[in-house]
């Protein structure tokens, strides 16, 4: 039987949470996704934009964003209360233009404490732990909605690579089919941005990732 291309995680695990953001500590492969997310906000939202990020994790591409852009308005999305508290730590010096909200992203109204309007939501190695394409299009139709006119939807996320010789979890799918259901959520011009990592003969759990782009 082959392999099946995933990982399990204990989110609400305070032990594991701390030593899977130490392994995940960005990498210049990473750095670069986070690089192509700054210049797309950079060229389209406010300098005193609110952004959303979706999966905040331990909070590194919040504190690269937010380092990078003084003027900004960020909050941080999360189910997990031990990764909220880890960047809650880590980004301590930003709390004046920073909010949490612990929330579960296919079930709960996360966007309903933000203020508008909002100009960007953003994620990143998030939305294929939601376990399935159905999960990803839900989140992806609220995203819609949440924007505000010209705002911006970018979503770093693992892929199954469309050349892929072994099977990936549900919520790893191909950039084909992120950009069709980016379009049905009301997206316009839904593109790929840029694949990183990619390896389709000894894939690890960690690579083979996009960036996907939607405009409202």
């Amino acid at each position: 039987m082959k392999p099946v291309i995933g990982a399990h995680h204990e989110f609400h695990d305070e032990e594991f949470v701390a030593g899977w953001a130490d392994r995940f500590v960005p990498t210049p492969e990473r750095l670069e996704l986070f690089n192509v997310i700054l210049s797309e906000l950079r060229s389209s939202i406010p300098k005193d934009g609110r952004v959303i990020e979706l999966g905040i994790g331990p909070g590194y591409l919040a504190e690269h964003l937010l380092n990078a852009m003084p003027g900004i308005n960020y909050y941080g999305i999360d189910f997990s209360s031990p990764m909220i508290e880890i960047a809650r730590q880590r980004l301590g010096q930003h709390s004046a233009r920073l909010d949490f909200v612990q929330a579960d992203l296919v079930k709960e109204a996360w966007w309903a404490g933000v203020t508008a309007p909002i100009n960007a939501i953003i994620s990143t190695w998030a939305l294929h732990d939601l376990g399935s394409q159905e999960n990803v299009e839900r989140v992806y139709k609220i995203c819609a909605l949440a924007l505000k006119d010209d705002g911006i939807f970018l979503n770093g996320d693992f892929i199954k690579p469309d050349k892929a010789i072994y099977e990936y979890e549900s919520g790893r799918f191909e950039i084909a089919k992120h950009l069709e259901i980016l379009n049905r959520a009301g997206f316009k011009n839904a593109e790929c941005l840029v694949v990183l990592e990619e390896e389709i003969e000894s894939p690890t759990a960690a690579q083979n990732y996009a960036c996907f782009k939607g405009i409202i």
